[in-house]
């Protein structure tokens, strides 16, 4: 069980300047999706699903 541990614990040192360098670009990769999406006409979904 400490064989693991140790393996885990060295991964995070070695990723941790990645891990911080690269965290914004999660949110930011979010929140450009959301701003670069169309958004949804109420109007036809309306229609459509009365069509249905």
């Amino acid at each position: 069980m400490t064989r693991t541990i140790s393996e885990a614990e060295r991964a995070r040192q070695q990723y941790a300047a990645l891990v911080s360098h690269y965290r914004a670009i999660g949110p930011a990769a979010i929140m450009a999706a959301l701003l670069c999406a169309r958004k949804k006409n109420l109007k036809n979904q309306f229609v459509l699903k009365r069509a249905s």
